[in-house]
């Protein structure tokens, strides 16, 4: 078997690695269980956004797990730096995605926390996973999928863990009707969320974003574009949204820490609007950069 080249390297309970080199034992708990925390982001200019609020999510997401880390948050982000700049030296990218995952670590079989001692920290960089560029000129096109979104009473979706297989499902799902991503609903049928993004509409001139008690994560970017809205003096309204608002939107798109601002143009097989990104979208995607400048000058309190 051919094992696929990734080019990134890998900080693994305080050694950094290549990602070939790097490997958990099978009985870790995250690999038995998903008993597991994760945050994903990027860097712009070689610096992470928002990474004080990510590495807040990570610790909110294990605090509700009962998942202590075996590390302060200032020391998690201190590693987080250094193993991004070990990726800078060997493959001289400023660039890069980087997943922090937390796990319960090594142990027996069964749900003792007593069994695991050691939690284990992983931080992966690795090149950023490009999408098309045609899919920002033209959009995508979603699909409305019947796996349904986990309850918040049975999962909470702020809490991010290894275990994705109701998003997996979803994403299996939108591909059997040729869509490049699912939209998930709730068991009253409102719009959650795509499977790793949040998702907005707008109609007549007007932001509509699910509001949080849908049942769905809430975003770091979805956040940013939020504050963007409106201090450019754009409406903004979250609410819960139906199937059919969404479908009869004028514009849609996702957005995530991977994807930023990603246009939607088609949900089950009909054009969404005019079948092209639309003026509120496209003026989101203009305003985004000086927004994410303007936050990594705040964070680093750096020229940037």
């Amino acid at each position: 078997m051919t094992i696929p080249k990734i080019k990134g390297v890998i900080y693994l309970n305080g050694k950094i690695l290549p990602i070939h080199k790097a490997t958990i034992p099978v009985m870790d708990h995250g690999f038995l269980y998903g008993d597991s925390v994760y945050d994903t982001f990027r860097t712009f200019g070689g610096y992470p956004l928002q990474l004080c609020e990510h590495i807040d999510r990570l610790f909110r997401s294990a605090a509700k797990l009962a998942l202590k880390s075996p590390l302060a948050k200032k020391e998690i982000m201190a590693h987080v730096l250094r193993t991004i700049s070990a990726y800078w030296k060997q493959f001289k990218k400023e660039d890069v995605y980087v997943r922090v995952i937390l796990s319960r670590g090594y142990g027996d079989i069964g749900f003792d926390l007593s069994l695991c001692s050691h939690p284990t920290l992983i931080i992966i960089v690795k090149e950023i996973p490009r999408l098309p560029e045609k899919y920002y000129q033209n959009g995508i096109h979603v699909a409305l999928v019947p796996t349904l979104r986990n309850p918040p009473r049975s999962l909470d979706p702020n809490i991010k863990s290894g275990n994705y297989l109701n998003n997996l499902l979803a994403y299996l799902d939108a591909k059997k009707q040729n869509a490049q991503d699912a939209v998930m609903q709730n068991y009253k049928g409102e719009i959650t969320e795509a499977t790793t993004s949040n998702i907005f509409i707008i109609k007549k001139g007007t932001l509509y974003t699910p509001s949080l008690d849908s049942g769905l994560l809430k975003g770091l970017i979805r956040t940013l574009l939020i504050d963007i809205a409106r201090k450019n003096h754009l409406k903004l309204i979250e609410k819960k949204i139906t199937k059919e608002a969404l479908l009869a939107a004028d514009e849609c798109f996702l957005c995530g820490s991977i994807k930023l601002i990603l246009p939607v143009t088609r949900c089950n097989n009909k054009k969404i609007g005019s079948g092209k990104p639309g003026p509120v979208t496209q003026r989101l995607m203009t305003l985004f950069p000086e927004a994410v400048t303007h936050s990594i000058r705040e964070e680093y309190c750096i020229d940037f």
